[in-house]
Formats: C-alpha cells, structure tokens, sequence
C-alpha cells in the first residue's frame, strides 16, 4: 500500500499487505487540541470520497495556452473513469455501506461512527479549535491499496484548517471628524474611493453606466453584506453612485440576514470598495455557509460536532455547476489559512478547482494575508510534520499557481512602501511555475542569504502584485470604521481587473480569466509601478530570534510581489492587447 502523509508530503510508504495510508498528520496545527468525550459509537456522520480525475493532469497546459473551456468541457475533464467509480462503490458495499451518492469526482457516504472507523482503519476522536465547538477528525486513516491511486482523499476527517478573514484590526471613527475632513480629505490619513481613483489615475468610465462584468466577492464565517450599510458608505463618500447596489447568492446553508447589527466588518469592506472602484459592474455577493446544518436519515439535524461543512469546496461545487453566462468573470476573496495547516491532498484538489474556475475565463484574486513572513497573523513558524522546522509560512489558497495573490502598501508614504503585515513567501507545497523564473531568482540574489533555510526557492512565490490597503474608511453596523489588511487591496485590485473586462467584452474580446502569466509578461510588468521600501513583519523562532521579514526589493518581492499598478490607463492598455 501507499502512504501520504498530511501536511508535506505526497510520498507513498508501504504500511503493510493490504492497507494503506492515505492522510497522517503527524501533529495538531496551533490552537487545536483532542477532547476527552468519545464520540458515540451510534451517531451518523458524512464523509466524501475524492476520486482522481486524469483529464486534469493538462489543466496547465490548457491555462498556459489561454484557452477559456465550457461547463460541458469542465464537466468532462471532472469526470472520474467509470471503472474506478465502480470499484470504490463496490468496496463500500462490501463493507455494508450502502447510503452513497455519486457526484462526478465525489462519492459521498452517510454512514455512522463506528462503521466509519472500521471501513477506514481509523480511530474518530472529538478536537477543538480555540475552544469553538467540537467536531470529528482523526489523525491517520487507509483505504486498500489497490484504491490508493483512485481515491485522493477522504473529506473532511483529517482536515484541522481554520480558514480566517483577513481584516484587521478595527479602528471606530468619531462622526465630527468626518464631517470635519469632508472637504478638506488627506488621502495620507485614511483612504476613501476618491483616494484610490486619484492614487491610479482611475477615471474610466462604462457608457451608459452599466456593464456586463459579472464581479463576484465571496463571504464566509457569517460575514454578512448589508445593503443599509452599503448605501450609507455610498451616500458619505462617493455620492454619485446611491441607488447602485449588488445582489446576494447563497451558497451551502448562507444566510442573508439585513439587520444592520449583523453586518460583517470584512463583508462591508470588500463590497464597498468593490462596487466603488468596480462600478457599474454586476456584483454577487456569494454568502457561503460553512457551518450549515446537516440533517440525519431521519431528517433531524446533526448536533455541532458533526456538522463538518467547510467553505471553499461548496463555493468551488457550486460556481464550477454554474452556466457560461452566469459565472463571475472576477471574483475577489479576502480569507485564507496558514498553508502548513490545510492537508496537502484537500489544498491540491482545491487548487485544482481554482485552476478549472479560471480555464472557464475567471479571474480569481486573493488578498494575500495580514502576517507578514509568518503567515496568518498568529501563525507559529514551524512545519507540522512531527520535525517542526523553522520555516517562513505562506498562505493557501494564495499559494496556489492558479489564483493571483493581492499583497498590500501603505497609504502614509509617497511613493508608498510595503505594509509591514502584507504576506508573502514561498510554498511548501506548491512548486514555482515557469513564468516567475525570472522575476524570483533575481530577488533571491538580492537577498544575499537572508532567511537561507527558511524557506524553499524553487516553490511558488506569492504574492503576484499589491494595492493600497492600509487606513480604509467603511461603514459597519452603520458605524464609521478605519480597517487595514489585504482584505482592503484585493477588491481594489479585482475592480480594476473588472473595469478592464468592461473594455475588452466591449471590443468583443474574451474576458481575462487566469491574469498571472499576463501579470509577469514584460509589457505588464514596464506599467506596474516597482515598490522598493519596507519588510514584512518578522517569524520568531528560537531564542525569541527574529531575523526579520521579506525586505521589498528591485523588481518583485515577497513582501509586495511586481508592485502596484502605475497609471490604469497603461495596465488597460497591455491587458487589452490579446
């Protein structure tokens, strides 16, 4: 049998004649610990089989040559051989499982703890994250050899990532100081949209006032968009624009709750922005569950600990089910997890899905994080596979070749340096794609050994390019707030991305989808103005030692990736060359 081990390595170990491995994690990630109540043997719970797809082993190729494919071709490529559909659903019979449903590279399985832990060689135990309510994991788990390399994973049993919103810390703003600054705004004191259109020369404007951008934000953790709210953001700092307003969409169990005590902080900020800088585009605000309640053979729900749903998967399952003319041609998402925490297996195939989202013509675009070279913002700088190694930590889904990574600068400087919190680095799991060749190995010169032996240069770098994100002005709950984070820069940068998807769709071209090779081509990269000052915030590992973060150097970097975009007008113009 074959062995993979959870959080580093895909690398096969045989454990004996008829058993093998398929995810071990060799220690809890920060802020997870077991619980002493065992499950009841009795419960049901869920469980999804992900079967391996070949025809997506030439996604690349696909994304490489720029081509955009339809549902049906995406559809197809998803689809699992029917002989290995056939050989897990007859082992699943054979071990009494007989509650399953097959859904194109999923087999989904309801079944109950005990007979889940026999099928699957596994101990269930009850963990918690930051005393949060408990759910159901285990450490190591096998399948029979001989489904080793028809089955990728099982999901969601051994996965401990807590996906987490990017913004920061929030700071309240006094209503007389507004009024105060109204007219006479500094841009070095908080950013409003006018900021941001003066800061990139932004005046391009839609005939008519529509467009037919679709510009989609996701939300999570209960994040919630409030129309209230937004039209009051609207009517203080960018009032020719009252009455335009996005759509909601729920996906897996979201809610769309418009008591504006329950407005989300995050959710607000990137639905402001994005719909300030983006107008008139046609923004969805995609409101994922996450936590949505599942219901047992009886149509009862299940208690907390068993309801497992997590967010990127249901939001890839239902915008990859969309058809060609519904689907966002940009989405912006501001949340992401320390990569050394999310199980490898569960970050391929969810890059994978990214990478189908993008063949499909969608430009995905992620704020790169709000801990500097650590990561998330209270990452440990240490590897989770039993060696804890001092190590930088990137962020995932950021550090997936097939999303653009937004990373931030301030708005205090001119020309601005790179925030000291922007994440950055480079991927444990995935490798450097070919067209950042170039662009890393001369900043890895630059270096000169700092951080040697703490992180891998051959891997992925993120993040890809940068915009302000420090000292935005939003209205939450209806209450003035100033926030900074990548949260902030990565629907700025998507609204841009959608303006200039206005322009092509009006010349009859195909929308962007996939931006990063277009990014790091040199006729982009002589427009995008090259960001030279400021470190990323520093690891600490041993001996409280802090060797410093990711410096901003000529050219890209990890701390703000090819810079911020210059005049738009010239990144208009090379993005509108093919």
């Amino acid at each position: 049998m074959a062995a993979m081990t959870l959080f580093t390595a895909w690398a096969f170990a045989a454990l004996g004649a008829c058993a093998a491995s398929l995810e071990k994690a060799t220690s809890l990630p920060e802020g997870w610990r077991k619980l002493d109540a065992e499950p009841d043997a009795s419960r049901h719970l869920q469980m999804s089989f992900a079967l391996h797809h070949p025809a997506t082993d030439d996604l690349a190729d696909k994304l490489m040559a720029g081509t955009h494919l339809t549902l049906d071709q995406v559809t197809e490529m998803r689809n699992p051989k029917q002989r290995d559909v056939d050989a897990v659903l007859k082992w699943l019979a054979g071990r009494g499982i007989s509650q399953t449903r097959s859904d194109r590279d999923w087999i989904h399985v309801r079944t109950t703890v005990d007979k889940a832990e026999q099928l699957l060689d596994m101990q269930l135990h009850q963990y918690s994250f930051d005393n949060r309510p408990p759910i159901l994991r285990t450490t190591e788990y096998s399948i029979p050899d001989d489904l080793s390399k028809v089955i990728s994973f099982v999901h969601p049993i051994a996965n401990f990532m807590t996906p987490s919103h990017e913004v920061g810390i929030a700071r309240q703003l006094p209503d007389d100081q507004l009024v105060h600054q109204r007219d006479t705004h500094d841009c070095k004191t908080s950013i409003r949209p006018d900021c941001i259109l003066q800061q990139y020369n932004i005046t391009y404007a839609p005939p008519n006032g529509t467009s037919r951008v679709r510009f989609g934000i996701a939300g999570f953790l209960e994040q919630y968009a409030n129309f209230a709210d937004t039209q009051d953001f609207f009517d203080r700092f960018k009032p020719s624009l009252k009455g335009y307003n996005f759509s909601i969409e729920l996906v897996n169990g979201g809610k769309n709750p418009q008591d504006q005590t329950k407005s989300g902080l995050e959710a607000q900020l990137d639905v402001e922005y994005g719909m300030a800088i983006g107008h008139p585009a046609q923004v969805t605000y995609y409101s994922v569950g996450g936590h949505g309640v599942k219901l047992n053979d009886s149509g009862k729900p299940y208690p907390d600990e068993y309801s497992d749903n997590e967010p990127y998967l249901d939001l890839l399952e239902h915008l990859l089910r969309k058809p060609d003319n519904k689907l966002p041609h940009v989405l912006s998402i501001s949340y992401a997890d320390d990569e050394r925490t999310v199980p490898k297996p569960y970050a391929k195939k969810v890059c994978c899905m990214f990478g189908l989202l993008a063949a499909r013509g969608v430009s995905v675009l992620f704020g790169s994080g709000d801990g500097g070279s650590a990561g998330g913002r209270n990452a440990t700088c240490r590897t989770n596979d039993g060696t804890k190694r001092e190590r930088t930590i990137a962020t995932f889904p950021p550090s997936c070749p097939w999303v653009t990574a937004v990373g931030a600068v301030t708005n205090k400087e001119n020309p601005p340096p790179g925030a000291e919190f922007s994440s950055g680095g480079f991927s444990q799991y995935f490798v450097r794609p070919w067209w950042q060749t170039d662009a890393v190995e001369g900043y890895v010169r630059q270096l000169d050994g700092h951080l040697d032996g703490y992180y891998n240069p051959s891997m992925r770098a993120l993040p890809d390019i940068s915009a302000v994100g420090t000292s935005y002005t939003t209205i939450t709950n209806g209450r003035p707030l100033e926030v900074d984070g990548t949260s902030a820069s990565a629907p700025v940068f998507a609204a841009m991305i959608a303006l200039i998807n206005d322009a092509r769709l009006r010349q009859g071209k195909r929308s962007l989808g996939w931006l990063n090779k277009r990014l790091y081509s040199r006729r982009v990269r002589d427009v995008i103005h090259d960001v030279t000052e400021g470190q990323s915030r520093s690891c600490v590992f041993a001996g409280n030692e802090k060797p410093g973060g990711w410096p901003a150097k000529k050219g890209w970097d990890a701390i703000t990736g090819l810079g911020t975009p210059g005049a738009f007008d010239d990144l208009m113009r090379v993005l509108m060359e093919d």
